[in-house]
């Protein structure tokens, strides 16, 4: 029974941090677009693996103390934030008029990924205290 318990209330805990970062995507999709590339999609996609690899670095070091947190920031939030469904879908749109914008927008997402994990994995080892 203990252990149901704490299955339903991490649940609670991923399901709002969803919410919330769900809310925050949504929100930053009002702001006026640039150029022809989803910029805001790629800006999202990019903070959340920054934040993502910083939170996993640093709670590496942290492992009893702020496991909680895992879950209402790494899952609930950040997963609740990020887009990749989004992502796929506007690739696919901007292949049917501009096959080179849209192979542009996946490479830049994935390249500009790529560089803010190992950043923000950096980040979060200097604040665990640990080697970056």
């Amino acid at each position: 029974m203990q252990k149901q318990y704490h299955y339903l209330t991490e649940m609670g805990i991923v399901s709002l941090g969803g919410g919330i970062g769900g809310s925050l995507r949504y929100l930053l999709h009002f702001v006026p677009g640039i150029g022809q590339l989803p910029v805001m999609t790629m800006l999202i996609n990019w903070s959340g693996t920054f934040f993502l690899a910083l939170l996993g670095a640093y709670l590496a070091q942290k492992v009893s103390r702020l496991a909680g947190w895992q879950a209402f920031i790494g899952t609930g939030l950040i997963g609740g934030y990020t887009t990749f469904s989004t992502m796929m879908l506007q690739t696919f749109q901007l292949a049917q008029t501009q096959p080179m914008f849209a192979v542009s927008y996946l490479l830049l997402t994935l390249v500009g990924g790529l560089v803010l994990l190992r950043a923000g994995h950096r980040c979060g080892l200097w604040l665990g205290g640990g080697q970056a």
